[in-house]
């Protein structure tokens, strides 16, 4: 979309059916795509003032049914998804007996919309989309997301007050508008420095759930990613855990800067280390031999989830100079005290 100029008694390239100067030429010059703009944010602003307004006890059902799936938020958090929830709520929330509140919306405005080409970006609004991804491109007015999980490009406009960063993380529910998309209402973005991070947690998150579709997932899970992937980051701290013995926390130590060196994921160094705890609160075991200790559990982690050092038993055992059986007797220990939380874990990730 472009600035355009046309003659003051021509019809008014809008698609109003009015001549431009009764139209949009009321000025010297106008361009069609902020005209646009603004149509689409009252749109906006109306489409959620009717969920509001029709929905609103379906739309705080399930955001509290959100809140027990959300761990350890903060009031100011609970704010923030409150608001995210009420436009995710919007497009892919589940009604009963109808479709989303979108296309209950859209139905409901389209009569009342003039401007052909406006009451075309509403019927486009039914095929919404959820995107997650590095922000490829920012400039003054348009913004590109390259989804993680599909590898599609997602052109966006921008206007309004929206502040994001070309590198970083970003999370948008998008409107069609064009052949461009919008932002509802906006997008959220992450520091740039761990947007491969959070990229690759998402891949796995995706494949773990066992969807076909990643634009499905993606849709059903937006907010639950988006409160996922700052803490993915996190690696439990140890420092007020009553060590049984040195060799105990010996081993957590060794496991995290091993861990690590190897490149994997904190979210993994952190799985480790809480399933080594409960190993140790449940057993009282008294640790004599850490590296061999650290060689199952690394192991018993490779066996949960994906990691970049993905080795045998054999040559888990030949990192830390013990031989596969050993490695395999070691690993089957731990797994034993923990396998109640490794079935719920893996539960979880698939509900």
């Amino acid at each position: 979309m472009s600035t355009v100029k046309v003659s003051r008694n021509e019809p008014c390239p809008c698609g109003s059916g009015k001549k431009y100067k009764k139209c949009c030429g009321s000025k010297d010059a106008v361009s069609i795509k902020d005209v646009l703009n603004h149509e689409v944010l009252e749109l906006q602003k109306e489409v959620r003032a009717y969920a509001l307004t029709h929905f609103a006890d379906d739309m705080k059902e399930d955001f509290m049914d959100l809140l027990d799936i959300l761990e350890d938020i903060e009031p100011e958090e609970k704010e923030f998804y409150e608001f995210v929830h009420s436009f995710w709520y919007i497009l892919f929330g589940t009604l009963e007996d109808m479709d989303s509140i979108m296309d209950e919306f859209i139905h409901a405005k389209l009569p009342a919309v003039a401007r052909p080409r406006l009451k075309n970006i509403l019927k486009s609004w039914g095929d919404s989309k959820a995107a997650a991804g590095i922000l490829t491109e920012v400039t003054e007015d348009k913004a590109a997301i390259k989804d993680c999980l599909t590898g599609k490009v997602y052109n966006i406009s921008l206007f309004g007050d929206m502040d994001v960063h070309e590198g970083n993380f970003a999370f948008a529910m998008l409107l069609p508008y064009g052949e461009e998309y919008v932002a509802f209402p906006a997008i959220f973005d992450l520091p740039g420095e761990n947007a491969a991070k959070f990229a690759d947690y998402i891949q796995y998150s995706f494949e773990d759930a066992k969807y076909d579709d990643p634009e499905e997932y993606l849709a059903e899970y937006f907010i639950d990613l988006m409160n996922d992937i700052p803490k993915s980051l996190a690696v439990p701290s140890m420092d007020n855990f009553d060590w049984p013995s040195k060799g105990a926390e010996q081993v957590a130590n060794m496991f995290r800067d091993d861990m690590t060196e190897a490149g994997e994921e904190p979210w993994l160094i952190g799985m480790g280390i809480s399933l080594w705890m409960e190993y140790l609160t449940k057993t009282g075991k008294q640790v004599k031999k850490p590296d061999n200790y650290v060689a199952g559990l690394r192991y018993l982690v490779s066996t949960i989830a994906p990691t970049k050092e993905n080795l045998t038993q054999k040559e888990f055992g030949e990192k830390y100079g013990i031989n596969a059986n050993r490695v395999s007797a070691y690993y089957g220990e731990i797994y034993d005290a923990v396998e109640k939380t490794i079935i719920e874990l893996i539960e979880s990730s698939n509900s």
